[in-house]
């Protein structure tokens, strides 16, 4: 028995805690059978002395336990563990593990801001600095807006990309903070930055003749460093940026989250932060500028990497002089590509133009991505060169690529056709090496599903690639086209990307985000940070199913990871948007926004099946239930009572405004229309039978085909799950005729895309790439493998396990990582039988059922089988 999974503030031994009161986390390995935690015990330190022992604690809480030592100081190491004590009185420990903090304050960072004084003209910078002792640890901080790339000594100091995140500038940024430590020699050093626009500066649509989704800016490219040096006899230095750094043209000439990028490498100053590196007459002093507006703090979520590559599948000559690499995969990201030349072609172009789709000619189709993105690279003088954008990326599966030869382009012989640039018949660049490189955050992958039904293999295989694609520092809706942080996905899949990753930094930071962008009427956008303000419809930046993100994520956070400060710190923001949509109710109802976005039928994409006010009001209802239960567990009393008093007035005027109580039927009786109603909570319990058979038959009608949207959705699968109808959820999956999950894959998805229809052979659509309707993840876990979500009701460590042995599935299987441990369910058929295997994790109280309520059993921790009768037909 062992204490382990220590966390500080959800990462292990970070270094930029900037939190007074950091929450710790740990787990108990233990083959101990219905293990539970009586109390526990903390004990921080730093190198000095103790500065907090809890003392032995009688709970069984074991994550989001709160600091509540000395106050902490910035740029300091704390040592800490824990000891347990279970129901039976053994005590288990394990090994210390550390933290450290960032800088808390403004006051801490020393130096000045210095960066470019003309908007998208671009320098790199370098400074040397002596060390003349032992050095003991260096601890480096950087704003670089808005992005930056690091280099000590010639090499790069991090694989990091993309930082830091992407925020409303006004009111945070974010500096990363690095251990340097094997970085620093003694002697003399050299310091080198990159900058780049990213979202902090948007450029014009003019420049370049690039794709510009929107311009916008913070202000220039800017930069704040400070290096803190230990020594070994405690002695300290800094260095910091200050008008003595130098700075130059940087090889980047145009940089656009949203056009591209044009590198000239005959600008690259090779070696500029070695010391000693010679410096031309381009060099000269940086100049000094004005810091950003918004609070300087430590990004919360991981960092962006390089997480997966991709080869291509196939390279072919697309039309003369023009090569398509098809990377076999839709992902989000950019190319790397390493060239060879005869060391005589500097000044030379290669560009790189990607794309999601095709058009009949094979050329690159990016009507919906945005046209006019490409990468540029101007070669140098180097026999070999390699090239990667630095600060932006796309989605995409195919680069099209002129200026070059693929060496290793294929004739149908599988003959290599590709030229040596040196032989007499060369004399143009080839490509050695073409890579795509699929970016996204360094989240641990916190779930996994598979079952013998290949086609929901293959659905949940796209779903995750469409997640990935579109997590950066907040969820995109898009990896191309608009890369804007819609909302509504947030929670709408939240259940579903919360079974297979750890999202729970991330969406600290996005309640973050609402927070900043709240308005002082209390509304929250659909897009925040809202970097863009769409005029031609009201609901593009005031719909309710959007901004309720602000209510119902720090609720989902509670459910998934036992966290209430999100709903501690940001219950004032929870507060004043509820009350900024009761003041836009008449008669209780709402009547404004997108409704059901995206539903399936002939006026596409405005809500058509179901009434704007049904799917409004429904969310709204929603937000006032888990407002009373929000402010009942903070202790609000008042409020909760507040709350609970509307909801009745609201559930009146709805119920007599679309309830047909002949017919069960709420509005016109769509899928939306009865799962939203039923979800929300506002259906009579004398009329649910009705609502419910008219919700089954509406499904069965419809040949099982999937008419809900981007809203409805999500609540039709909770609902099929909630009362007992994951048959229909398992006829509609199955179908690959209609619009619909089998329908992209058997059109050759590899992402889940925009539209139902969106892989449509005859008229492929919309975005190739996006997550908003990947609702079905929540049935694949919670209710064929039966490892039940979020929505359960149940405590935070509880776990009803339930699983559906569907129709056509003989094995199924499924495992998340709940924060005490992982849980696992795997079922299979025997017969008539099915067999249930099941892993519960120490401090956990699990529900073993069959869905006839034939096999209900409470369980603690440890690993049980049980057998549930197979439902026949």
């Amino acid at each position: 028995m062992k204490v382990c999974g220590l966390r500080t503030e959800n990462k292990i031994r970070p270094i930029d805690i900037t939190v007074e009161k950091p929450a710790f986390r740990w787990r108990v390995e233990t083959e101990e059978e219905n293990w539970r935690q009586k109390e526990y015990r903390i004990v921080v330190r730093n190198e000095r002395k103790t500065v907090w022992d809890s003392g032995f604690i009688r709970s069984a809480q074991m994550t989001n336990v709160p600091y509540q030592g000395e106050a902490l100081v910035s740029d300091e190491r704390y040592f800490w563990y824990v000891e347990c004590v279970s129901s039976e009185g053994e005590i288990a420990s394990g090994e210390e593990t550390w933290f450290e903090t960032g800088l808390f304050c403004e006051e801490d960072w020393k130096g000045i801001y210095i960066g470019e004084k003309e908007d998208h003209v671009y320098h790199i910078f370098r400074k040397e600095f002596e060390i003349e002792k032992e050095v003991v640890k260096a601890k480096l901080y950087v704003c670089g807006l808005g992005h930056h790339e690091f280099y000590i000594n010639g090499g790069r100091i991090s694989d990091r990309v993309l930082e830091p995140g992407w925020t409303d500038y006004r009111k945070t940024c974010f500096y990363s903070a690095y251990d340097v430590t094997d970085f620093i020699k003694k002697g003399r050093n050299g310091a080198g930055v990159k900058l780049g626009d990213g979202m902090y500066n948007v450029p014009g649509a003019a420049s370049e003749g690039r794709y510009v989704y929107f311009e916008r800016s913070y202000g220039k490219c800017k930069l704040n460093v400070q290096l803190n040096i230990t020594y070994a006899d405690g002695s300290r230095q800094e260095v910091v940026t200050d008008e003595s750094w130098r700075m130059a043209k940087s090889p980047i000439l145009y940089c656009c989250i949203y056009g591209g990028e044009l590198y000239d490498g005959r600008l690259e100053k090779k070696g500029f932060s070695l010391p000693g590196y010679e410096e031309g007459q381009d060099w000269e002093n940086a100049a000094a500028v004005e810091p950003p507006t918004g609070r300087v703090t430590a990004s919360p979520v991981p960092p962006l990497k390089v997480m997966q590559k991709y080869t291509p599948v196939s390279i072919q000559e697309n039309r003369p002089g023009s090569f398509l690499y098809d990377l076999g995969t839709n992902f989000s990201g950019w190319a790397r590509i390493r060239i060879c030349t005869d060391g005589k072609m500097a000044g030379r172009k290669i560009t790189m133009t990607p794309c999601e789709i095709l058009d009949k000619d094979m050329r690159p189709d990016q009507r919906v991505t945005g046209h006019d993105y490409r990468w540029e690279y101007i070669l140098n003088d180097q026999e070999e060169q390699e090239f990667a954008p630095d600060f932006t990326f796309t989605g995409f599966r195919y680069v099209e690529v002129t200026g070059a030869v693929p060496r290793f382009d294929l004739d149908e012989e599988g003959e290599n056709t590709g030229m040596d640039p040196r032989s007499p018949e060369g004399g143009i660049p080839v490509i050695i090496s073409m890579e795509g490189e699929f970016i996204y955050p360094d989240i641990e992958v916190t779930g996994g599903f598979s079952c013998s039904n290949q086609l929901f293999n293959d659905i949940h295989k796209i779903i995750s690639q469409a997640i990935l694609s579109n997590t950066k520092s907040y969820f995109t809706d898009c990896p191309h086209r608009e890369k804007l942080p819609w909302l509504e996905q947030t929670h709408l899949i939240g259940p579903g990307i919360m079974y297979n990753y750890d999202v729970h930094n991330l969406y600290l930071k996005i309640e973050q985000d609402m927070a900043d962008s709240q308005r002082e009427n209390g509304l929250v956008p659909d897009i925040c940070p809202e970097y863009v303000v769409f005029g031609y419809h009201e609901g593009f930046v005031d719909s309710p199913e959007w901004g309720s993100a602000c209510i119902i994520n720090p609720w989902y956070v509670y459910k998934r990871y036992g966290d209430t400060s999100l709903m501690e710190r940001y219950y004032n923001t929870m507060e004043k948007y509820m009350d900024y949509l009761t003041g836009r109710t008449h008669h209780n109802v709402l009547h404004h926004g997108l409704g059901d976005w995206l539903d399936i039928g002939p006026c596409t994409p405005y809500s058509q099946n179901t009434a704007v006010p049904i799917v409004a009001t429904s969310v709204y209802y929603y937000d006032l239930c888990i407002m009373s239960e929000v402010s009942a567990l903070l202790g609000k009393r008042e409020k909760a009572e507040y709350y609970e008093e509307l909801k009745k007035d609201v559930f009146r005027e709805y119920n007599l405004q679309f309830l047909d109580d002949q017919t069960g039927r709420y509005g016109t009786g769509s899928q939306a229309s009865q799962a939203m109603s039923l979800m929300a909570g506002l259906v009579p319990e004398e009329y649910e039978e009705k609502v419910l058979k008219q919700l089954r038959d509406e499904v069965v009608k419809r040949k099982y085909a999937i008419t809900a949207g981007d809203v409805g959705h999500p609540f039709l699968i909770a609902a099929l799950m909630k009362y007992g109808m994951s048959d229909l959820l398992c006829e509609m999956t199955n179908i690959t005729e209609t619009p619909g999950y089998g329908y992209q894959v058997v059109h050759g998805a590899t992402t889940l895309t925009e539209e139902w229809d969106g892989p449509d052979p005859e008229r492929p659509h919309g975005s190739q790439n996006h997550l908003m309707l990947g609702s079905i993840e929540e049935w694949f876990y919670g209710g064929l493998a039966g490892l039940a979500s979020l929505r359960s009701g149940l405590a935070f460590d509880e776990v009803l396990i339930k699983p559906h042995i569907a129709e056509g599935v003989d094995t199924c299987s499924a495992w998340m990582m709940h924060p005490y441990g992982r849980l696992s369910v795997s079922w299979e058929r025997k017969g008539d039988m099915a067999e249930v295997n099941v892993t519960i994790p120490p401090n956990m109280i699990a529900y073993l059922e069959s869905e006839d309520g034939r096999v209900k059993r409470k369980a603690g921790s440890g690993k049980y089988t049980y057998f549930v009768k197979v439902k026949k037909g």
